[in-house]
């Protein structure tokens, strides 16, 4: 029920907009036309916050609409992605390898797959709305990757220095995120988007932006069918994120106190706090050529991990019935080189590593690495093709292995 409902409402206010630029009551010299100065003024509007993901649409691209007025303007924006897949094991996510999800052991049996879609497709609408007070940005985008085949990726608003909404996370270091075909990223890679509350503000301190945030997610743990146990948020996790740039690259810091909370089934309200803390660096190289690392490391996280969120594994019970909230640790290094104008080529190699305790059962996820390369190619104004070759690993705490290869092609075309 909910598509037909999101895309009425969305067609609606495409028609609304629609009239107003061009109503009857408007003489036909106080029409605005695209590409006029007042579009142009609203296309560049430097106070909205989109922060970019690698393969995100870029701002070029688009259908602008503007009102007579020029007061505001609609951006219509989407891309159609096609994804062509084959694995050397059967894994539920096609369109992302993470090293949670392959098999170990005997169960480590090959079986040559391929699969093809088009879930990663994506539609978005961006509004800028002038004030006198300072400009209103809108941001919805969507796409169908989703559970029930429709996934809200960004939904949020935007005035001066204020977010309100779902975006990125203050945890996510999208300057220093490898593009890559595959949907989850680097094994240990954190770019989540969560609802949240924010507030932004550039050159904080010699040239140091900061920005801090409340943000929700839901926990991620699993306990004993003999344990009665409802969770929910009763605290948001608080984030804050500190980043730099300078001629040679950039660097970027980021925090997070999450605190899970839950009801046990003598109905007492148990509150488990976590930490949190994620380091990035950009590095221009030699001639075309650019380093990306990353560093992360934490309690009660792993829902901001792509390769361990919806697995339970934030918090474990021992035996005893003590609660532990086991440290994650995961790096990442990626190497990008640009061939040409239109041809670049990425190589990264990531590791991800839970702690483990006494009471930890043998077939617990203990580490996750993976290697990747990936290569785009722009073959027209809008339309690329990207090739990506995985190998990912997982080992058990019993140090039973399992490894994936997987290639993966994608093409698309944005509008």
């Amino acid at each position: 029920m909910i598509r037909p409902i999101i895309l009425s409402v969305l067609l609606s206010l495409m028609i609304s907009v629609s009239n107003d630029c061009n109503g009857q009551s408007q003489p036909d010299n106080q029409k605005r036309i695209i590409g006029t100065n007042t579009a142009d003024t609203l296309r560049s509007d430097s106070t909205k916050y989109v922060e970019f993901a690698p393969l995100d649409i870029a701002q070029d691209r688009g259908l602008y609409i503007v009102t007579p007025d020029g007061k505001m303007q609609l951006r219509i924006l989407g891309s159609v992605r096609y994804l062509v897949g084959f694995d050397n094991i059967r894994l539920s996510d096609k369109n992302s390898l993470n090293t949670y999800e392959i098999p170990t052991g005997e169960r480590n049996v090959p079986i040559p797959n391929y699969s093809n879609g088009l879930e990663q497709t994506r539609l978005g609408f961006e509004v800028t709305r002038k004030t006198e007070r300072g400009d209103i940005f809108i941001r919805l985008e969507t796409d169908f990757a989703g559970a029930d085949g429709f996934m809200i990726r960004h939904a949020y608003g935007q005035y001066r220095k204020f977010l309100f909404g779902q975006t990125w996370s203050l945890f996510s270091h999208l300057n220093a995120s490898p593009a890559t075909v595959d949907f989850s990223g680097p094994t240990s890679s954190t770019v989540t988007r969560t609802p949240q509350l924010r507030y932004s503000t550039q050159d904080f301190f010699k040239g140091i932006n900061l920005a801090i945030g409340l943000e929700y997610i839901v926990p991620d743990f699993a306990l004993p069918d003999s344990i009665t146990f409802e969770s929910f948020q009763v605290i948001p996790d608080f984030t804050i994120r500190l980043d730099k740039s300078f001629d040679w690259g950039s660097v970027q810091l980021s925090g997070i106190m999450p605190v899970l909370s839950g009801r046990n089934d003598s109905g007492d309200l148990v509150l488990q706090p976590g930490w949190g803390i994620s380091g990035s660096t950009v590095l221009n190289s030699w001639k075309k050529g650019t380093w990306y690392f990353q560093g992360v490391a934490g309690q009660a996280i792993t829902r901001y991990f792509n390769d361990l969120n919806g697995n339970g594994l934030d918090l474990i019970l021992s035996p005893a019935g003590q609660v532990r909230a086991p440290v994650i640790v995961g790096f990442y290094g990626t190497y990008e080189h640009h061939w040409n104008s239109e041809v670049y080529s990425n190589f990264t190699y990531g590791i991800l590593h839970v702690k483990k305790y006494d009471f930890t059962p043998d077939e617990s996820y203990l580490k996750g690495r993976s290697f990747r390369a990936n290569t785009f190619w722009d073959i027209a104004d809008g339309a690329k093709i990207g090739g990506e070759i995985v190998y990912g690993q997982r080992i058990d705490v019993s140090h039973s292995k399992g490894d994936a290869f997987r290639v993966s092609l994608l093409f698309y075309y944005d509008f």
